[in-house]
This record gives structure tokens, C-alpha cells and sequence, in this order.
């Protein structure tokens, strides 16, 4: 009989309470609870007056280099003193422990939980400052933050071409040539940025009202899985990007900018940048989720999705070339 191959499965409560006392440190854990599947599976532990986050890392996602990029940063954020959500190590120093699964070896790592709650769409303007001086401050952090660890870069040829040519045989031909057709203009007139520090760096990836939580005047960041080496302006670009659905998005989108630039100036060129940006985040997430359709479903990708994904993109596209905002070239 042919072996069966798996792409995804999902530990058991129960199983990953026996992980945790076979490889972590930790007091008296008293329940675990499935907590969230997004890209990767969250399990929310509870330990005497304490939570913590216990992430699966899915293999077929992320590599154990990308993981383990992502684990040093947060690590190296966390002993400065950074507002993320940043892992525990093992009793061994480790970041993170490998578990066997149907498909091969998986990342697990657990994470400090970030108290408060995720402000979502209902983000405040206070709020929308606070965590763009929060993204500031992780970016004035790691300004010369290096590691020989790889991830893909997150530029124009990754965020927005190779997003397309994965978009690809999954739309009709009349989407492809619109899509193709938005590429051209944002090559074209995307404000030239240069990869020198302080413009380029590590970027979170991303930030958006879902992936922190407040808690009275603190705030803390987590998800770090888009995270990589990109122009700062696309970390602003993608944040705008996620709060479209958002009834004063205007006010929103200022407010963090006016946030991030209590830390960190921005150039006339970057601040150009941050629309088009808008515009290739969104197709990047279009990209995403085709990326994961065998986790999603393909129920998810049929017409309503992609009505509802171009519609906005023509929405973006309309404000930012038809009414000719003109880029500043650098």
C-alpha cells in the first residue's frame, strides 16, 4: 500500500503540554487551549498567573533558517528592551526544539504573551501612534543589526513581481493584464530608493492592528513571520495596507506616520514611497494566500475573493495615478 503524504497536521492540547515539560522550564503549566491557526498553529498556555504562546511552526512555510532568522531578531529585540512578544529559551539556550510530524521536522518555539488586546479596526488614533513610535523604535534598534542567517528580501522584484507571477494561474486573463498593467506603473514610478542604512533595514513586515496588543499606554508587538531586510517606507506602506477596511483610515494612516516620526525622520523620497508601497503590499497578501490554498481552501480563492481584492487594488490604483500624485525622485 502507497504511503500517505501529509502537508499539514495538528498537535494535540495534550501532546503539547508534554512538549513543554520535556523541553522548557517552566512552572506548573496548567492548560493549553488551540489558540489560533494563521500561517503557523498558536496554542495559549496558562501557568500559574502567567500566559505564553506556543507556536508550531509549519515546515512547508518556512524553512528552519527563515524560522531561526526570525527567532535571533526577536531574541536580540527582546534583551534590548523592545515592545515584542520575544521567545523563551530552552534550558540548553535554544530558541526553539524540533518535534516529528507526518510531514517532517517542525519548528516549535514559546513565546512571552503580550497582555491587552488586539485593537483591530477599531484602532484609535492614540493607539495608531503609539505603535507606529513602537515600529520607530525597532527599527532605531536594529539599524546595524546584522545575522548570517537568510530570508528573502523585501523588495520590489520579491514583494510585488515574483507575487504576480504566483498570482498567476489563479485569475482570469482580463485580472492578469490588470495586475500586469499596475506592475508596469509601479515600476515606472515608484520613487527610487537607495539601500543605505536607515532607509533600508529590518522590517517586521507585518505590522497591522491585529498583530499587537494594547494594554493601558503599553503596547506589544508579535507575529513576526514576514520579517526580513526592506525599505522602512514598505513597513509604513503595509501598515496603511491593513487598516483599509478602517472608517477613518485617513486619520489612522496619520497618526501612525506622525507616531513613527517622533523616533525616526522620514525623507521627502520615503514618504513619497509609503502609497505605492500601499498598493504592492497588497497585492504581496493577494500572493500569500495563493501561496497557501492547500491550508486555506480553494473555496477562499473563487471570484468572491479576487472581486473583492481588485476592487480595492482599483480603489488604491485610482487615488494614486489617475489623480497623478507625483512621486519625488531621489
Amino acid at each position: 500500500m502507497e504511503k500517505s503524504e501529509y502537508i499539514y497536521s495538528q498537535l494535540s492540547t495534550h501532546s503539547v503540554l508534554n512538549l513543554i515539560a520535556l523541553h522548557y522550564d517552566l512552572s506548573n503549566p496548567e492548560s493549553c487551549k488551540f489558540y489560533a491557526r494563521g500561517l503557523h498553529d498558536n496554542y495559549l498556555i496558562s501557568a500559574g498567573m502567567k500566559k505564553f504562546i506556543l507556536r508550531v511552526y509549519r515546515n512547508n512555510w518556512r524553512s528552519s533558517e527563515e524560522t531561526g532568522f526570525e527567532l535571533d531578531l526577536l531574541r536580540f529585540l527582546g534583551d534590548k528592551g523592545a515592545p515584542v512578544a520575544f521567545p523563551l529559551l530552552t534550558p540548553t539556550g535554544e530558541s526553539s526544539v524540533f518535534i516529528d510530524s507526518p510531514e517532517g521536522k517542525r519548528s516549535v518555539a514559546l513565546f512571552h504573551y503580550a497582555n491587552g488586546h488586539a485593537p483591530g479596526n477599531d484602532i484609535s488614533i492614540e493607539e495608531s501612534a503609539l505603535l507606529g513610535k513602537s515600529v520607530a523604535n525597532i527599527h532605531s534598534l536594529t539599524e546595524n543589526y546584522l545575522t548570517p542567517r537568510t530570508r528573502p528580501v523585501l523588495d520590489v522584484p520579491y514583494l510585488l513581481d515574483q507575487s504576480i507571477a504566483t498570482i498567476e494561474p489563479f485569475v482570469e486573463k482580463e485580472i492578469l493584464i490588470y495586475l500586469k498593467t499596475i506592475q508596469n506603473k509601479l515600476q515606472q514610478a515608484l520613487p527610487r530608493l537607495v539601500k543605505e542604512p536607515g532607509v533600508f533595514g529590518i522590517c517586521i513586515g507585518d505590522v497591522n492592528p491585529t498583530n499587537c496588543h494594547v494594554d493601558g499606554n503599553s503596547l506589544t508587538i508579535f507575529d513576526f513571520d514576514q520579517c526580513g531586510y526592506g525599505f522602512r517606507a514598505f513597513e509604513i506602506g503595509k501598515f496603511n495596507s491593513s487598516i483599509h477596511a478602517v472608517a477613518s483610515k485617513k486619520a489612522i494612516a496619520n497618526a501612525f506616520l506622525e507616531g513613527y516620526q517622533q523616533l525616526r525622520q522620514l525623507s521627502h523620497d520615503e514618504i513619497s514611497a509609503i502609497p505605492y508601497f500601499e498598493i504592492v503590499s497588497h497585492i504581496w497578501v493577494m500572493a500569500i494566500n495563493v501561496s497557501n490554498a492547500d491550508l486555506i481552501g480553494q473555496k477562499w480563492l473563487e471570484k468572491p475573493f479576487w472581486d473583492r481584492k481588485i476592487a480595492i487594488l482599483k480603489a488604491l490604483d485610482k487615488v494614486l495615478f489617475i489623480n497623478q500624485i507625483q512621486p519625488l525622485r531621489g
